[in-house]
């Protein structure tokens, strides 16, 4: 090979490089984390709402960075929603915890089967949950931190 040649093939490889790298890193950013991102903010605008009715939107409750601390003083945001009947709830989870939203009594930790978002991830929103029909004051706690408590209104 002459040297001209070979003088081709290493700026030929200089060249590529970077675009290669380019590529890799595109590579490493998985579209969940974006999505969850945007979700994030779009949804932290509206934490502070009251809920819709069953099928005119969605209430979002979030669970605040810092909220497994039992010193922290962060609870719910907002602590207290009203929504309607059958209506549904998201809780958004920023803290870097697992959490729940479980219904029933926090001073024994004792769920009463009337709604339970499950293990919400952190980072992550639980799915949508639908509240009682019947009207009433209904509290939930965080199983796993039975500090965390909250109230939703059903009228």
């Amino acid at each position: 090979m002459s040297r001209q040649h070979k003088l081709n093939w290493i700026a030929m490889g200089a060249t590529m490089i970077p675009i290669l790298l380019a590529t890799s890193f595109v590579g490493l950013v998985p579209s969940e984390t974006l999505a969850q991102a945007s979700n994030t903010t779009a949804t932290s605008g509206a934490a502070n709402a009251t809920g819709a009715g069953g099928g005119g939107g969605e209430t979002t409750v979030v669970m605040p960075l810092g909220s497994s601390s039992a010193t922290g003083g962060k609870g719910y945001e907002p602590h207290d929603i009203t929504v309607s009947p059958g209506a549904t709830v998201i809780w958004d989870n920023q803290d870097n915890a697992l959490h729940t939203a479980t219904s029933g009594n926090p001073d024994t930790a004792t769920p009463d089967g009337k709604f339970d978002t499950g293990l919400v991830g952190a980072n992550q929103q639980s799915k949508p949950t639908t509240m009682p029909t019947a009207p009433g004051e209904y509290t939930y706690f965080c199983t796993l931190h039975p500090f965390l408590v909250g109230t939703v209104t059903v009228q």
